[in-house]
């Protein structure tokens, strides 16, 4: 099937404190963008699209020049939002789209890869990498049922108490029916504390529809790290320059 893939890097991420745009930090010496673009480059993507905003539109592609098409989103109303700027990039396409967020550069080439053909041996609809962690990030959890079905993603900041002890978490990268993940953003509200449009609540939305959903585990939860503040850059440089764990 064909597959394209959208990075979220409209950003500015104030906690890094810096001018520069989050994804145009480095580490060893090159910018985050790269390497998320790098784990996107591989022959079941015939293209990659990248969320920008006036902010980061000009240095992102100054990096990366024409291995990407920008598209810009006017508004930062949430990650819902973002991929719902990419609808005219996306008119007549229904293959696989990956989703994927611009601060993660440990992500590798056989993560995507293994995404996308899990994604279609399951004939998902949406398909969800998490990671496990002793010590959760503050990022959105996975909910399951008793006999380990997902059943929602609940961000940190509108999760209770019980959720928050969760250990299995979102990565924000996903693998979805890009036809039947647009017919679901439509219905998505920014009902929430943030005011935002959540890209999770499409799970919600595409389960009660009967479709198949599911969430699948990554065998080192650093591959998955997201970078939003100089510490998270200075250990994921750590986690590089050790080759993993």
């Amino acid at each position: 099937m064909k597959t394209r893939a959208l990075i979220l890097a409209a950003g500015k991420g104030t906690r890094m404190k810096s001018d520069l745009p989050k994804v145009l930090h480095k580490l060893n010496g090159k910018t985050m963008i790269e390497y998320v673009t790098e784990a996107l480059e591989i022959p079941e993507v015939e293209k990659i699209g990248i969320i920008v905003s006036d902010f980061t539109k000009t240095g992102i592609s100054d990096v990366l020049e024409n291995r990407a098409n920008y598209i810009t989103q006017e508004q930062q109303l949430g990650t819902g939002h973002a991929v719902l700027s990419a609808k005219d990039w996306l008119i007549g396409f229904e293959g696989n789209l990956i989703v994927v967020v611009g601060d993660a550069p440990l992500i590798t080439k056989d993560l995507m890869q293994n995404l996308i053909l899990k994604h279609e041996e399951k004939d998902a609809v949406c398909t969800l990498l998490s990671a496990i962690w002793e010590y959760p990030p503050a990022y959105g959890r996975v909910v399951r049922n008793p006999k380990g079905k997902m059943l929602r993603v609940v961000e940190e900041k509108d999760a209770t108490e019980a959720e928050r002890k969760i250990k299995e978490v979102s990565s924000s990268h996903y693998c979805f029916n890009a036809k039947k993940l647009f017919s679901a953003l439509d219905k998505i509200s920014n009902n929430n504390v943030q005011g935002e449009y959540y890209l999770p609540d499409v799970i919600k939305i595409l389960q009660n529809e009967g479709e198949i959903v599911e969430a699948l585990p990554v065998s080192d939860p650093y591959l998955t790290y997201g970078i939003n503040s100089q510490i998270d850059l200075k250990r994921a440089n750590f986690y590089l320059n050790r080759g993993g764990e």
